[in-house]
């Protein structure tokens, strides 16, 4: 015996839950592999639960975190895989086994909508969107990853009050994330920079060259008093969502922040959901220090209860709901605990918050 999951010694799959074998089955080889290492291997592999048996299996054989379903066109973790529950891993089991049925299709169409799941057919179009910004070529995109592809995706999916404009202006948009970001999802967080940056301004930026140089001059003055705001508390991996939120809590309770995984990120969005520089006088200062402490104070008062993990089976993101505010808290690949966005809420009814002090003044009106 020397397989243990959960301090209990593994001899056939079927001491696996139907989850941990359904997933297991998506792994190539990988119910191979514990045949041999229940029955045959003299070394013994330990795991704190089926999660991470399901998970290391995949990364031992591939060295990778996503499985392949060939047929699907659906790169995906088996961590992942877990929580979509043993009847929809059924029938995408099925699907992928070759079920092509007018019944299968519309199961797969809904089982893909709920996980948030995404096939080749739906990245797809990434590199055409590229091809038509003239950034294609970009050596940015050579080596262009998971990450990378949702980060551009996720550019051809903005909110509808956040829709791109028209072509020639998300070309000057692309020209500038191009120079400023060095990764995908860099050029995402700039892209979006300009476009939003460029709305506030109006009538102040009519020529493509007014454009680029106030958005410049915007990050100049943006980009180092973000410096302080980028430090994160670090957990081990993918974690329950209690103890993300008590890594948040000791951090907020020793008196430091939950900061941004990259600059690029924390300057998109202090343009997003400030008013910064609209009146043409404001003071970068203002700006970061509010939004940044409005944003703990939120997370000092509204506990992270649950997470919606990516399709890479390794990041989550816990949404964090306030009255008059909300946020988002993600814990990426690599264990960070990171402050993915901060803004206010749709107004749908009269406000019942008094706010979060000074930075309220600063908080875009939505």
């Amino acid at each position: 015996m020397t397989l243990m999951v959960a301090d209990t010694a593994l001899m056939r799959r079927a001491d696996l839950s139907d989850i941990g074998r359904l997933a297991l089955a998506f792994v190539d080889g990988g119910s191979q592999w514990f045949d041999w290492a229940a029955l045959e291997s003299a070394t013994t592999y330990q795991f704190p639960d089926e999660t991470a048996f399901v998970g290391a299996v995949q990364q031992g054989l591939h060295a990778s975190r996503l499985a392949l379903l060939p047929n699907l066109g659906l790169a995906v973790s088996p961590v992942k895989l877990m929580t979509l529950g043993a009847a929809d891993l059924r029938l995408l089991q099925r699907i992928e086994h070759g079920d092509k049925s007018a019944k299968a299709a519309v199961q797969l169409k809904r089982i893909l909508a709920d996980h948030a799941l995404l096939t080749e057919e739906d990245l797809a179009p990434t590199t055409s969107f590229l091809a038509d910004l003239g950034v294609a070529e970009a050596p940015v995109f050579q080596f262009l990853g998971y990450e990378g592809r949702m980060a551009i995706y996720d550019l051809l999916h903005l909110p509808d009050d956040r829709t791109p404009p028209g072509i020639e202006l998300q070309k000057e948009a692309a020209a500038f994330a191009r120079a400023q970001g060095h990764t995908p999802a860099e050029f995402a967080d700039y892209f979006k920079f300009f476009l939003q940056y460029t709305r506030k301004l109006g009538g102040r930026a009519a020529s493509p060259e007014e454009r680029q140089l106030l958005c410049e001059t915007a990050l100049a003055a943006l980009g180092p008093r973000l410096f302080d705001h980028l430090d994160c508390p670090q957990v081990g991996g993918l974690v329950a969502p209690a103890e993300v939120a008590e890594a948040v809590k000791d951090r907020l309770s020793s008196g430091r922040r939950i900061g941004f995984t990259r600059l690029s990120l924390g300057a998109q969005q202090i343009i997003e959901n400030t008013t910064f520089e609209e009146n043409g006088a404001d003071d970068p200062d203002v700006f970061v220090s509010g939004y940044v402490s409005a944003a703990q104070n939120l997370l000092r008062a509204v506990p992270v209860t649950f997470g919606l993990m990516a399709q890479d089976g390794a990041s989550c993101v816990f949404p964090i709901e306030g009255s008059d505010h909300e946020a988002e808290i993600q814990l990426t690949a690599a264990g960070l605990i990171t402050l993915n966005c901060f803004r206010r809420k749709p107004k749908r009814k009269p406000a019942t918050s008094a706010g979060h002090g000074r930075a309220e003044a600063t908080m875009e009106k939505v």
